[in-house]
């Protein structure tokens, strides 16, 4: 019989989140997952984001703020 091993804790992407600040240059604004392959990220997300305001995606809760106004961008 192996001696046990304790379980090596990694930090989970979605626990470690941070705010993504943004200017109107950066606009549209899309999500495509945190630190994420291609092949396991959730789908790219365009998120409607107001003029100085704060926003999280629905699929992995990436907060997003701009700075600035959202001029001609929805």
């Amino acid at each position: 019989m192996r001696p046990s091993r304790p379980f090596k804790e990694t930090p989970c992407p979605v626990k470690n989140l941070r705010l993504t600040l943004l200017t109107p240059h950066d606009l549209p604004l899309h999500c495509g997952g945190p630190n994420h392959e291609t092949w396991n990220g959730h789908p790219r997300v365009f998120l409607p984001i107001a003029d100085n305001g704060r926003i999280e995606c629905p699929y992995c809760g990436s907060i997003y703020q701009l700075q600035g106004e959202a001029k001609g961008h929805h």
